[in-house]
């Protein structure tokens, strides 16, 4: 089983299925506390909606904002957006966050644009959402600057560079916001669309980790681990990773794991690395699967247990991985921890033999030779020990000497033809 002291997933690593488009709730507390001073009516739209009595906040800031004041026709689309004393309107929002987002309320236009990109039929024209982020950007928001950076970091902006993205994230790094300093990180240590700098990285990473974001925590202990912008030391390797294991993050989790069985920057604990490796695996990692149905197949850190072991496997084979796989048909095959059963057995390596695992290609060659689990076929037989053996697998080579005496010229060009047209399935 191999597993790596490196997980470091630099295209987004779990900020990919963060929201990062979502009006926090949050927010709307922040921009009101935050909202610039100006006129009294401005002041005034604040200190309404911040009473919380949003069915009077609604009748005082309508006539406000119809007379223009920016705040109150911000506040009054929060209202809309949100449903508060009034049924949630998404257009009507909309039409308020405008008016306001026309005088420069960056607020507003953040607002406006995470609305459009939720709802594009209300877009009065195409871009605007685009248009609303970058403008809202322009004045400093940082929350439009964040989202906006992510949006053309994904190719989501019409014309928009990997330059750019990085001028919005270090313009909200600047502000704090850790989840742009995170990104900023991954990009000037990848060398993603700027000059690598391993060790301005190592700042931005340094900074988000500190704010408590997971992700920035777990790229800590990866630098600290290789030596990338800091000095190699495995013992502050094994704090960040705590920290984010502590949170949850299944990388972090899996490589404290591998810390604890070698006694890397911490004590040798079996036992507790088995634990953290159950923790990645239950949040469905795959290779922290594999490795914990080795763990119960051999008895390492856990109690030995067949049936313990097959359960993990099956997990990995069951979210595609042709290792599990293998593994899975092979205790079918022997009925280790489960009822021996070559139909299953069969199922299982075709499987992974399709995604191109060169020893579950051998062993369903033979099997096809055998008929074992499968309806003879001396023909599939040959293309799988051929595709195995073009892979060097050892075995197939040899299998495949044997095999073509038990074929006819004919059958055997019939067998490569199949395996020269042969391609990997996912």
């Amino acid at each position: 089983m191999k597993y790596s002291l490196q997980r470091l997933n630099t295209t987004m690593h779990q900020v990919a299925a963060m929201p990062c488009l979502q009006p926090a709730h949050w927010l709307l507390l922040l921009t009101c506390l935050l909202a610039p001073a100006g006129t009294v009516h401005a002041e005034s739209a604040e200190a309404i909606y911040n009473r919380g009595d949003h069915a009077n906040a609604l009748k005082e800031l309508k006539p406000l904002a119809e007379a223009g004041d920016s705040s109150a026709q911000y506040h009054l689309g929060l209202l809309y957006e949100f449903g508060m004393s009034v049924p949630k309107n998404p257009a009507e929002a909309a039409k308020w966050y405008r008016l306001a987002g026309r005088q420069d309320n960056p607020r507003a236009l953040y607002h406006l644009a995470v609305l459009l990109n939720q709802n594009s039929k209300i877009a009065g024209t195409p871009g605007e959402a685009d248009a609303a982020f970058k403008r809202s950007a322009e004045l400093g928001e940082m929350p439009a600057q964040f989202a906006l950076a992510e949006l053309i970091a994904k190719g989501k902006v019409s014309g928009g560079t990997l330059a750019q993205a990085e001028h919005w994230y270090r313009k909200a790094a600047e502000q704090g916001d850790f989840k742009s300093q995170y990104q900023l990180g991954l990009m000037l240590l990848t060398g993603r669309g700027v000059p690598a700098n391993v060790q301005e990285a190592s700042k931005w990473l340094q900074m988000a980790a500190n704010a408590g974001f997971a992700p920035a925590q777990f790229q800590m202990g990866v630098l600290f681990d290789k030596g990338q912008g800091v000095h190699a030391n495995p013992q502050e390797a094994a704090r960040w990773y705590q920290k984010a294991a502590e949170q949850g993050d299944p990388d972090a989790q899996f490589n404290l794991a591998v810390k604890y069985d070698k006694g890397h920057g911490v004590h040798h604990d079996p036992a507790q690395a088995a634990n953290w490796l159950e923790k990645a695996a239950s949040q469905g990692d795959v290779q922290a699967q594999l490795t914990l149905g080795l763990w119960y197949e051999k008895g390492h850190g856990v109690a030995q247990s067949p049936a313990q072991a097959l359960r993990w496997y099956s997990q990995a084979a069951q979210k595609g991985s042709a290792e599990g796989q293998y593994t899975l048909g092979v205790l079918y095959a022997k009925g280790q921890g489960v009822k021996q059963n070559q139909a299953e057995a069969a199922k299982w390596l075709l499987k992974a033999a399709d995604q191109g695992d060169a020893d579950a290609q051998n062993d369903l060659g033979v099997r096809y030779f055998d008929g074992l689990g499968v309806k003879k076929n001396p023909v599939a037989g040959y293309m799988w020990l051929t595709l195995a053996a073009w892979q060097g697998n050892a075995g197939a080579k040899r299998n495949l000497e044997f095999a073509a005496g038990k074929l006819t010229d004919k059958q055997k060009a019939q067998a490569e033809k199949m395996a020269k047209g042969w391609s990997v399935k996912r």
